[in-house]
């Protein structure tokens, strides 16, 4: 295990869904970076530091793969 953490997020099953638990979260500052290659993983991660040591709070990491 990582670290401790705790969670009380529902999964949306669609998209219409996923929007709606976005909106209900207020405002919020969201970034996209599509698509992630392999060649673009370092800028992702150096984005996850810079959100996280930005003192912010509280960060929620969504990844998506297509199947």
């Amino acid at each position: 295990m990582l670290g401790k953490y705790r969670t009380n997020v529902v999964l949306p099953k669609n998209k219409s869904d996923l929007a709606k638990a976005i909106n209900r979260l207020g405002q919020v500052d969201i970034n996209v970076h599509e698509p992630v290659e392999k060649n673009s993983i370092g800028f992702v991660k150096s984005e996850i530091d810079r959100f996280v040591g930005n003192g912010k709070k509280k960060v929620s990491v969504i990844l998506i793969r297509a199947i």
